[in-house]
């Protein structure tokens, strides 16, 4: 996504992504058939300690300024847009799409960030050939900018979740057919929908854990088994995903996805899976990580919840051609 101008001083990349609990890292080696991640590693940020200190501390543990390095933002943190795709040449087509998309967003576009990936066009209505803007104001860049390379990180790229998850899901087996995942935050959500490796649709939600968990444990919402029963929380998320899917059906005329795959959370979900397996009559899985990469100890449930951001960064197989 947004390229910087760091030193590759290695062909192995790397992603260090700083959130809210602590600091994720992932490194891959390259040139295996199946992806090989050397280092996965979480760190919770340390009470009444400087955030930039102990970057600058993981930073040299695993030698970041020694690999191509990228970074997440967070869910709130940008704008994704789409718009016809502009007919100028390639080397103006930022400058074109910005005055597209001056309008779209609610802050100058002299402080605006942008970059730009390919859309799926809509193969019903034969539409011009589409493209999806991401936006961002300057400042928030900049801080992203300035936190990892005042802890010494070489930071060539800036990531999205919507591409993050994209790359995973590009590694399962449900990807030929087509697959939604559900991505959840502690306030908020993503569900993306791909096929063949292709982002076609992405939905931010104003829900996250916290939200779906609230009312788990309230015995009015578990039947004599014990299964979650008549949950509005998780109504809502279902009307969601149910709104998601119908409008890929409709708007890009593919075939059903195959099924949806829900990304580890940093707090466990009880029953949900089940819930949404008889909600939307959908095959519904959880994800696992180490069935699409090698790594020489098994990911845990909780490692691979801290880390999703960072694993699904290094797994990115563009180049960089900003």
């Amino acid at each position: 996504m947004f390229s910087l101008f760091g030193k590759n001083k290695k062909q192995s990349i790397a992603a260090i992504v700083p959130g809210e609990m602590g600091i994720a890292i992932a490194t891959l080696n390259p040139g295996k058939e199946k992806p090989c991640l050397k280092i996965c590693d979480f760190s919770l940020w340390d009470e009444g300690r400087d955030h930039g200190k102990q970057l600058l501390q993981k930073a040299k543990e695993f030698s970041l300024t020694k690999h191509a390095c990228t970074t997440v933002m967070g869910l709130g943190e940008y704008s994704v847009l789409s718009v016809d795709a502009p007919d100028v040449p390639p080397n103006e087509l930022r400058a074109a799409v910005r005055w597209q998309v001056k309008d779209l967003i609610d802050f100058h576009i002299d402080d605006a960030v942008i970059d730009v990936f390919d859309a799926p066009g809509n193969s019903a209505h034969s539409q011009q050939n589409k493209l999806y803007v991401v936006a961002s104001r300057t400042s928030t860049v900049r801080t992203h900018v300035d936190q990892l390379q005042d802890a010494d990180v070489n930071l060539t790229t800036i990531d999205i979740p919507e591409l993050v998850l994209r790359n995973i899901i590009s590694s399962l087996p449900e990807n030929e057919a087509g697959v939604a995942m559900i991505y959840l935050t502690r306030e908020r959500g993503l569900i993306v929908v791909a096929r063949q490796s292709t982002l076609y649709f992405a939905r931010t939600l104003d829900l996250g854990y916290e939200y779906l968990t609230q009312n788990i444990n309230d015995g009015d919402s578990l039947n004599t088994e014990g299964n979650v029963v008549n949950n509005a929380e998780f109504d809502r998320l279902v009307l969601e995903i149910q709104r998601s899917l119908d409008y890929y059906d409709r708007y890009f005329s593919q075939p059903p996805v195959a099924g949806l795959v829900l990304a580890p959370t940093e707090v466990p979900i009880s029953g949900l899976s089940e819930y949404l397996n008889d909600a939307l009559g959908l095959s519904v899985r959880h994800l696992d990580i180490n069935e699409i990469v090698d790594c020489d100890t098994p990911l845990s449930e909780s490692q691979q919840a801290h880390c999703l951001s960072a694993i699904g960064a290094v797994l990115r197989q563009e180049p960089i051609a900003l």
